[in-house]
């Protein structure tokens, strides 16, 4: 067995180690992908998680959705904030809690990169609303999750990671070679392997390791797609830090796929879309903001 073969094998050990979503979680995206739920339904699933409670009624009675009186039941806050909303914000939390090492070096800041992942998030669920994609929830997920792998490999292969980030930032080799050279596998495919271990649904694992190259996805390339052009948007707009230190364009194939769906979407619309999702992150924020105080000590949300 070769060192990328032994790498590998560690990263997928580690992966499987990894506990899966909480149940409460598990249980909501369930709920909230049935048509058929309704507000009471999900409100007692959420009162079962402390935590998860007081953010969403935090973040309901937050200045940005301006409600006349305090919101007090999580029956109300769902009716202010949706279905959807609270989805992401349940999926958000579990995300930040496995992976909250709050240790930011001078070549990878922690906080900037989930700054970077959450704004792909907001600019893949603004995408699917903009172009009648009927999963805005699943789009969110997906873009708030495309490059999770990034920090599988920083958390157990730190070295090797370290190497990539080194080998970008100072010798300015592009990323996606510098982890084929040095691990033998993309973190693409590395967070495509954790979302396969947490149950997600295939289109979501499909939009994680395809994310660079949405025509070769299998399943439901539209949006793949729209996690593509939302990821060039965030770099674009500077929001965050992937690691990255050329964005990559969205590919001829990428633009094929919305003709093909007769979406009327093209590299000319890019100016405008930017303006459009710098409104949209700022709603983003607000969730962000929301969230921060459960691991300030650790600077976990800061931007």
């Amino acid at each position: 067995m070769n060192s990328n073969s032994i790498k590998i094998k560690k990263i997928t050990e580690s992966i499987i180690s990894l506990p899966t979503l909480p149940a409460v979680v598990s249980k909501m995206i369930q709920l909230v992908d049935n048509p058929k739920t309704s507000a009471s339904s999900l409100a007692r699933l959420i009162y079962t998680d402390q935590a998860l409670t007081a953010r969403i009624l935090k973040l309901a009675n937050s200045a940005y959705y301006g409600f006349p009186r305090e919101i007090s039941t999580v029956n109300m806050a769902i009716v202010v904030l949706g279905f959807n909303t609270v989805k992401e914000m349940g999926l958000s939390l579990s995300v930040f809690e496995f992976f909250k090492d709050g240790n930011s070096d001078t070549l990878f800041d922690i906080s900037r990169f989930w700054e970077h992942s959450i704004g792909c998030g907001s600019a893949s669920r603004m995408l699917a609303r903009r172009l009648n994609y009927h999963l805005t929830g699943e789009a969110f997920v997906a873009g708030l999750l495309h490059d999770i792998g990034k920090i599988i490999l920083r958390q157990y292969l730190p070295k090797e990671f370290m190497s990539i980030i080194v080998d970008v930032s100072q010798k300015k080799v592009d990323l996606d070679e510098a982890e084929m050279a040095i691990v033998g596998a993309s973190h693409a495919q590395i967070g495509s392997w954790l979302a396969e271990k947490w149950n997600l649904p295939r289109i979501i694992v499909d939009a994680i390791a395809f994310h660079h190259n949405p025509g070769d996805a299998k399943e439901d390339q539209l949006l793949v797609a729209i996690v593509s052009v939302a990821n060039y948007l965030c770099h674009l707009s500077q929001i965050g830090n992937s690691g990255r230190l050329n964005p990559k364009k969205p590919d001829d194939k990428t633009w094929e796929i919305f003709r093909n769906a007769s979406v009327a979407l093209d590299e000319s619309d890019l100016a405008g879309l930017q303006n459009e999702f710098l409104m949209e992150f700022d709603k983003t924020d607000i969730m962000l903001n929301s969230m921060r105080d459960e691991h300030s000590s650790e600077n976990l949300y800061q931007t």
